[in-house]
């Protein structure tokens, strides 16, 4: 492992809220964030920003619970739509645009609610422009194209104030929505994310570096992507802490995509809501066999990142030994550590595998989620600047080395 080069920060890696019910618990919000046993150190907490300030309340406690049991939480406000009369449609849902005469109110709507969560406590790190600017569903959305979107930051980005401005999360990371303000100075400087999610981004070729945003030293943000086709006909395979469908769409769709955001360059990824049957934590409901706030298996599974590759980490470069071909790895540094996940998406495991770090380390520790384990301690040996672990098949591990 070669620690002189590096590329992106790490922001980190988070969850939605639910964006039109009930806010999380006190102790769900715990789970998601803390660092704990069986808490998942999720860092960054996407919320809903609604055209209705009276809504604003919703989630304030869940939000201030999540920058006080977390370390280093950032909170991401997303907006669906501007309040109806503003738009075109006249309408909250199937799109509609803003009209241009009512930009200089959108932006101090956004405003007002930056400094809403700010008198209640919560800093709202970045505040996006719009969710998916792309796609207009009969449910709360609106349409800009990218020439309004830097049109927008251009002449009010400046009026949003104690927050930096996203945008434009695009469906599919699509480059029309935010090429056009990195490509103008000051679109460009009064903005800090590029946004985007994960619908058909890979297959569009778009699960990459993105140049432009590299260049003018904007971090790109994987801020939603929600996928779970393993459950088929709706049946209760969620609750099964050992379920191979559910294990299987977990390791090579889910944590796959993950690795990959990494190896691009981006410096988060957001999953959608952090509290459902599919997701992180259960909900409850009974037909998928989850039990509320308890953590499931993808949970596990992205806590390999969540909880050790914390915002600020650097990922850096690494050499791979041909022994090691089946492994997917990326490694960090950050805090006095080395961080390496490892993903061993192969139906053998790897064992006696020997880590070379660049220097001496005082401890290694070595974490494993599996079909079979949840972010399980495992057994390493250290030698100077050596580790040697086994890699089981069909698993995500991250080991720590304390330099």
């Amino acid at each position: 492992m070669n620690g002189n080069t590096r590329y992106q920060t790490v922001d980190g890696f988070g969850a939605a809220q639910s964006i039109w019910g009930s806010a999380w618990s006190t102790a769900e919000t715990q789970t998601l964030v803390g660092m704990g046993a069986n808490q998942l150190g999720l860092s960054i907490v996407r919320t809903g920003l609604s055209p209705v300030s009276s809504e604003w309340s919703t989630h304030v406690n869940s939000l201030k619970t999540a920058k006080s049991s977390g370390s280093g939480v950032k909170i991401l406000a997303s907006p669906w739509t501007a309040p109806a009369a503003w738009k075109t449609n006249n309408s909250r849902v199937n799109g509609g645009k803003l009209k241009t005469d009512y930009y200089d109110d959108y932006a101090n709507h956004l405003n007002s609610y930056v400094q809403y969560m700010r008198n209640q406590g919560v800093t709202v790190d970045v505040t996006s422009v719009q969710n998916e600017p792309d796609w207009h569903p009969d449910y709360d959305s609106m349409d800009w194209s990218g020439t309004e979107l830097r049109n927008f930051v251009r002449d009010q980005g400046t009026k949003v104030q104690n927050t930096r401005l996203m945008v434009a999360e695009a469906v599919n990371m699509n480059y029309n929505f935010t090429d056009p303000t990195l490509n103008d100075a000051t679109a460009r400087n009064n903005i800090g994310y590029i946004g985007g999610h994960l619908y058909g981004t890979e297959d569009a070729g778009r699960l990459r570096p993105y140049s432009l945003a590299d260049q003018y030293n904007k971090p790109v943000w994987m801020t939603e992507w929600n996928y779970h086709e393993a459950d088929g006909s709706g049946s209760n395979i969620w609750g099964n802490p050992s379920n191979l469908a559910v294990w299987n769409e977990t390791l090579d769709d889910i944590m796959r995509t993950v690795h990959k955001s990494m190896e691009s360059n981006w410096s988060a990824y957001i999953w959608w809501y952090g509290k459902r049957y599919y997701s992180f934590i259960g909900d409850g409901e009974s037909a998928y066999g989850t039990v509320a706030g308890a953590p499931l298996k993808r949970g596990y599974a992205f806590s390999q990142y969540s909880k050790y590759v914390r915002p600020g980490y650097q990922r850096v470069a690494l050499t791979k030994s041909s022994k090691a071909s089946p492994l997917e790895v990326t490694a960090y540094q950050g805090d006095g550590k080395i961080t390496l996940v490892i993903l061993n998406r192969s139906n053998s495991a790897v064992n006696n595998a020997v880590i070379q770090a660049p220097q001496n380390v005082s401890r290694a520790e070595h974490y494993l989620t599996s079909q079979n384990a949840n972010a399980a301690s495992q057994p390493t040996s250290v030698n100077g600047g050596q580790a040697t672990i086994n890699v089981g098949a069909r698993s995500i591990s991250t080991v720590v080395f304390t330099l």
